[in-house]
């Protein structure tokens, strides 16, 4: 009997071979692009899963009320919070803290000597203290040394494998001894296996936090700029234990909070929720969206559904071409169960083939589509990724089963439910729920379709909008020198050599020194207030130094006061007369009218430990230091005397770059003998804070178009089926003198009419969506009238460039022939 059915199943195919091109090519495209995206979302969610005790590991955050309650939610805490959490709690079986060596240094320069040779050396961005406990609480695997020890002892440092032979090639890297910033020798303890991309933290090198000082740190809570991460006890009630916090935060910052009349709120965040479930301030790498993967997820959802839809409207629509078949089965005996076997077999072994066909389109495009993301996300698939877990299988067979059923049981059950009588008789004709059906469909995928054209229209309008705003500053051509590291007693007198020099490049306008620059945040941050107020009315803003160069180098607009000169250096004592800039934020937030009043006057801001009493000599315009996702930063400038500058920004001239790149560094290694030149151009370092912005518009742009070809190829099947049904009915018009363009209009009618319900169906959905998306962002582009005016407009264009390439051949078709034909 099933021989019988796969026979026919097969002719039927092969008779049909455009038909069943469109299904199976479809149905694979569809398969294949739920894949990637659920594999995507899958490799999202599993940030941080690699630890084995992820499910007990908690990141303790903090967030702010009172005076500080500007300051958003903040992922770093105090140094002393993991020590006492353990002390306090017996639930918290272990802790480790992480922080930047960044805080404690402008820049990170390592040195290796070998032998008489030049020394090898690097400046590293990626540098992290941490704990002696980190490799106990974390899984990250050490390829060599002991994890309760290599982080023991001071000056104790552990690197990547990557790292490693960057500095020692092939040679044991245990034992070997680099120089930090060229005088601090830390010893080689330790090599781990380079971190995996699921990390919500990425680090080339640890040092102890022993180096920082012996017990440094268990009795600091002025600090709030490490990572505290603690292990819980396994079965921890973690909201009883939260209830505890009020009590231990009044117990260790009780007095400073009721001095600066704030209050501090502790949370246990699970590790494994950082990656996409937060986006508080200092968090240590860029992180995901919950909302957007599961937004994605129903995109996948909807490719599907589409690939789906074009097989039961092709199906309906080919039924009436099948109906003689029926009608002859059953006069021989075949009864509905039979028929509707059939039928669903048919179905089957189309998504079968149309798996098969995904299989290898996934195969081939995987490598394409991780480089597309910038991520490797199909590394280990079939052993510790999605291809690992039972559940994806189980999914799968579940997905194909139920598609196949779902996709072939209407037309099974439509097509094994005619009248032999009818039919033979030549009375069959389409019944009107099957067109209404049809009509529902198409108008729920064109809706799909336009809904998916203009998410994809935002994101990147958006994208290009933030790309392309005014900052408040000039970021092209803007050549970035990291500062030196190693240095001696002359160093001041080397900087002002090198600005001096740099001077008299032709192909260079001019040069600053600073400690920060645009596109990230501010390293700084403490209070500022008026002069005649109290510690209760500090205000929380971003301190950055700079010198009297800054101002012009970046073209930034002073609207009030005057900027630096050389002359306005301070040594930043409490007493001393200090001169600051401050920009427009910081004006309105200690409440003066405007800038020129602002001009002056007398505030105080706290450096370290101590309140520096400073007047403002002038007023910034706002710009954008940081994304235009984020708010405008509160920023007072202050001028040092001495310190140690991290970044040098050079404004070239755009005809000679090049030669003004080669023209510094040649000065750089001059004037800094021993620093590696290092570079880096500012619009392109900017721009990195949208790289997941970037990504997700690649992403929803790939999978747009995915949908709408798998929508164009079931309109050119349906369209095909349509027209050939009425190809009598157009050589009687041509015959009764119909116009070319006419019989265009004619079919095209019904599918311009599903067109304009679906949008109808999309606009609203467009609009709060949409809205609900930017709202994400402080500055955001308006929707516009184009948003929901061009994704309809672009769907009629390719339905009716699809429907006229079907129609027109049948149009322009002698009618003699059609007519003969029937």
């Amino acid at each position: 009997m099933f021989s019988n059915y796969f026979k026919i199943a097969r002719r039927n195919l092969w008779r049909n071979k455009a038909f069943s091109a469109i299904n199976i090519f479809g149905l694979a495209l569809g398969m294949a692009a739920c894949f990637f995206v659920f594999q995507y979302v899958y490799f999202e969610k599993s940030y941080d899963r690699f630890n084995k005790n992820a499910e007990n590991i908690y990141r303790v955050p903090i967030s702010y009320s009172g005076s500080m309650s500007d300051v958003p939610t903040t992922a770093a805490n105090h140094p002393a919070l993991g020590p006492a959490m353990k002390a306090d709690f017996p639930e918290v079986v272990d802790y480790t803290r992480l922080v930047g060596v960044s805080l404690f240094m402008n820049a990170s320069t390592m040195s290796y000597e070998q032998g008489k040779g030049e020394p090898r050396t690097f400046n590293e961005g990626s540098i992290y203290i941490a704990d002696a406990s980190f490799f106990n609480v974390f899984s990250y695997p050490l390829i060599s040394g002991d994890k309760k020890t290599c982080l023991a002892a001071a000056n104790s440092l552990v690197v990547s494998a990557t790292t490693a032979k960057k500095y020692f090639g092939n040679q044991e890297a245990i034992g070997k001894v680099l120089k930090l910033n060229g005088r601090m020798p830390m010893k080689v303890t330790g090599v781990f296996a380079d971190i995996p991309e699921s990390s919500h933290i990425k680090f080339d090198m640890l040092l102890s936090f022993e180096t920082v000082g012996h017990n440094w740190g268990f009795t600091e809570w002025t600090w709030p700029e490490f990572y505290n991460y603690v292990v819980l006890a396994p079965g921890t009630d973690v909201k009883k234990l939260e209830a505890k916090f009020p009590a231990f935060t009044e117990k260790y910052l009780g007095k400073i909070m009721k001095e600066l009349n704030f209050r501090s709120t502790f949370h246990l965040q699970p590790l494994t929720d950082i990656h996409l479930k937060s986006n508080y301030l200092k968090e240590a790498e860029a992180n995901g969206s919950q909302k957007e993967i599961y937004f994605l997820a129903i995109i996948g959802v909807f490719i599907l559904f589409i690939a789906w839809i074009n097989y039961i409207n092709l199906s309906t629509a080919k039924s009436m071409e099948r109906a003689k078949e029926v009608g002859l089965r059953k006069v021989v005996g075949a009864v509905k169960q039979q028929l509707v076997t059939q039928f669903l077999l048919e179905s089957f072994i189309i998504n079968f083939l149309a798996l098969i066909l995904a299989v290898a389109i996934i195969t081939v495009f995987a490598p394409f589509f991780n480089h597309f993301i910038g991520k490797e996300i199909s590394t280990g698939f079939f052993s510790t990724g999605l291809g690992g877990e039972p559940v994806f299988w189980i999914t799968v067979v579940l997905v194909f089963v139920s598609g196949a059923l779902l996709v072939g049981a209407y037309p099974a059950f439509v097509l094994s439910s005619f009248l032999p009588a009818k039919v033979l008789k030549g009375l069959m004709v389409q019944s009107k729920s099957g067109i209404s059906l049809r009509r529902v469909l198409v108008s729920f995928q064109f809706a799909l379709s336009i809904i998916l054209i203009a998410s994809t229209f935002v994101v990147f309008k958006q994208f290009n909008y933030m790309r392309n705003g005014n900052l408040g500053y000039k970021k092209d051509q803007v050549l970035i020198v990291k500062a030196p590291v190693i240095s001696d007693t002359t160093i001041f007198e080397k900087y002002s050599y090198f600005k001096s020099e740099v001077s008299n490049i032709s192909s260079i306008l001019n040069a600053t020194a600073t400690s920060d620059i645009p596109g990230n945040m501010i390293r700084y941050r403490n209070g500022v207030r008026r002069a005649n107020q109290d510690k209760k009315q500090n205000y929380a803003t971003y301190l950055m130094e700079i010198d009297e160069s800054f101002v012009p180098t970046y073209h930034i607009e002073l609207v009030a006061g005057k900027n630096f000169e050389l002359n306005d250096r301070s040594k930043m004592e409490a007493n001393g007369n200090t001169k600051v800039l401050i920009n427009e934020e910081i004006v309105k937030s200690l409440g003066y009218k405007s800038a020129e009043e602002a001009v002056n006057q007398d505030i105080k801001f706290t450096l370290g430990q101590d309140d520096i009493h400073c007047k403002i000599l002038g007023v910034v315009k706002n710009f954008h230091q940081r994304s235009l996702k984020e708010k405008f930063d509160p920023i007072l400038f202050y001028y040092p005397s001495k310190t140690e500058w991290k970044y040098i920004s050079v404004n070239l001239k755009g005809a000679d770059a090049a030669k003004g790149i080669a023209d510094i560094e040649a000065l750089y290694k001059k004037a800094f003998t021993g620093n590696p030149f290092e570079y880096f151009f500012l619009d392109e370092y900017f721009n990195r804070q949208y790289q997941a912005d970037s990504r997700l518009g690649n992403i929803f742009g790939l999978f747009a178009v995915l949908a709408i070809i798998v929508a164009c190829m079931g309109l050119l099947g349906l369209s095909s089926f349509v027209i050939r049904l009425r190809t009598k009915e157009i050589g009687i018009r041509k015959v009764l003198g119909a116009s070319v363009s006419g019989l265009l209009v004619l079919i095209s009618r019904d599918f311009v009419q599903l067109v304009c319900i679906a949008s109808v169906i999309a606009i609203p959905v467009i609009y709060f969506t949409a809205n609900a998306w930017l709202d994400n962002y402080a500055f955001h582009m308006g929707l516009g009238i184009a948003v929901f005016v061009v994704p309809p407009l672009l769907l009629l264009a390719l339905t009716l460039l699809t429907i006229c390439a079907q129609s027109l051949k049948t149009a322009l078709t002698n009618p003699i022939k059609s007519l003969r034909s029937e």
